[in-house]
């Protein structure tokens, strides 16, 4: 079945699909010893980073620009970083060497997942509104996460250079507790970023290349972000480089899948388009970036860049994972404090195989997916009874957000077939406008397509939504017809 727990998408703080779940249950401010709030934000990042292929290390510089948004000073700042890293030293923004404690922590509920744990004290808290300013030194192997997410092999060698922030291979905001991370949500920054590598590779960044200088066999890559986001990627390699629109798009292409390149930029291209013609254009919209990594190595999406393993590159009959990642482009915030994610998620599984009929004529792809869908989600209900209990709404909080991608496409398929495509692109649409600024919660995406609907889907949202209904339906064997003549 070609459904597996381990999918795609997202960063360290909010992507509870791809790893073992958490299994104890204790305090979040247990697992740093110390409060766990509140956290400054990011705003900058000033990454410079050096490798040593041989070694398998990295060295690392980092200024880190911080504004305390919250309605009271913060003391102190706390970092995560790669479990093999240590912080050499740590600086204010005028130079001046600051006090900092450093330990391997384990995650208060998740075992398998650990961290190097700094605290850095502020000699003045951070009063609301104010900035500052740490400059981190750091150094260490990078050998990715396979106890804990088997997606995140990041490391650092000849084949590949990959570092990424769900390798933590860079100092982040955080303490060692998933739930108290993921609750602080996703902030966006702006950054510049340098990588060293060998002149054999090419180093690849979502951001606009600023330099490029050589010096004893060695390159620095210089990057700047094209917009602010919430994550940054670097990946070196004996990349390809292929542009189209007018340089607005780039695609880094192992050897030998340079053709593969090209015809997933003529796909990206079709693919924005139709988007567009459905949700509308993209605010301030500067290009896309599309980085290939091997099959196991997750496909990603932030604001200005895709993560894409090798599969979309070789074989066009695995470009729908591409137009997954590509609809997250559209994503409304999610501003539940543990969101389920289904109205993202759910939303581009389903969207996938839409543009495949569209883009592919391959009429009735939707169709034999969510069929298959729902055969896989019997197995799996059958196997975990506790999951029956728990309403998709509900995912973010009991850590099943894995579910909104599978459970989510079936509920958007029965509802596109009960408005229609028309009406059911409208619908979407209207929510993504109304509420792209600002963000939204689960229940204001089913009150804007309960109002925008002219058919009542009211028993459709409730029993998917917010019922553990839809579960018993699906272990019952319903069939996809059944489900739909039951909503019409």
């Amino acid at each position: 079945m070609k459904k597996p727990l381990l999918l795609f998408l997202l960063p360290i703080l909010a992507l509870a699909m791809v790893c073992k779940k958490p299994t104890v249950p204790t305090s979040p401010a247990a697992a740093a010893g110390e409060p766990a709030g509140p956290f400054p934000d990011p705003v900058y990042y000033d990454l410079k980073i050096d490798t040593d292929y041989e070694a398998g290390t990295i060295t690392g510089d980092c200024l880190l620009r911080l504004k305390n948004s919250a309605k009271v000073a913060v003391a102190s700042v706390p970092l995560n970083l790669y479990r093999l890293m240590e912080v050499v030293s740590v600086t204010d923004g005028s130079g001046q060497a600051l006090k900092f404690t450093q330990s391997v922590r384990i995650f208060e509920d998740w075992r398998e997942f650990q961290v190097n744990h700094i605290r850095v004290p502020l000699g003045t808290p951070l009063a609301p509104g104010g900035e500052t300013a740490l400059r981190i030194k750091y150094a260490g192997p990078l050998l990715g996460y396979a106890e804990a997410m088997r997606y995140v092999k990041d490391h650092v060698g000849p084949d590949l250079t990959l570092i990424r922030t769900d390798s933590l291979a860079f100092p982040q905001i955080g303490v060692p507790s998933w739930k108290t991370n993921r609750a602080a949500g996703l902030k966006d920054y702006s950054f510049t970023v340098s990588l060293t590598v060998p002149s054999t590779h090419v180093v690849a960044n979502a951001g606009d290349l600023v330099s490029k200088s050589e010096k004893d066999g060695r390159t620095t890559y210089v990057y700047k972000s094209r917009v602010p986001s919430w994550r940054i990627d670097l990946a070196a390699a004996d990349y390809e480089v292929i542009e189209g629109g007018a340089g607005r798009f780039r695609v880094f292409a192992f050897p030998g899948d340079a053709a593969g390149g090209r015809a997933l930029l003529g796909s990206l291209t079709d693919a924005l388009a139709l988007y567009t013609r459905w949700f509308g254009p993209l605010d301030a919209f500067s290009g896309l970036t599309v980085i290939e990594v091997p099959d196991g190595y997750g496909s990603q999406a932030d604001a200005a860049a895709v993560i894409q393993e090798a599969g979309a590159f070789k074989d066009p009959e695995a470009r729908d994972k591409f137009y997954h990642e590509l609809a997250h482009l559209w994503d409304v915030p999610a501003k539940d404090p543990l969101p389920c994610r289904f109205e993202s998620e759910g939303l581009a599984t389903f969207l996938e195989h839409l543009l495949q009929e569209k883009l592919e004529g391959k009429p009735g792809a939707c169709v034999r997916d969510v069929r298959s869908t729902l055969a896989y989600l019997a197995k799996q209900f059958a196997k975990h009874p506790d999951w029956r209990a728990v309403p998709m709404i509900d995912y973010g909080v009991k850590d099943l957000t894995d579910l909104s991608y599978t459970v989510g496409q079936v509920f958007f398929y029965l509802l596109y077939d009960r408005l229609g495509e028309e009406e059911f692109l409208k619908t979407i649409a209207g929510f993504k406008h109304d509420y792209r600024g600002t963000g939204a919660t689960t229940r204001q995406f089913v009150e804007s397509v309960r109002k925008r609907a002219t058919v009542d889907v009211g028993r459709l949202c409730e029993e998917w939504v917010f019922t553990p209904r839809a579960a018993e339906l699906i272990v019952s064997g319903t069939s996809l017809e059944e489900l739909s003549r039951r909503y019409r």
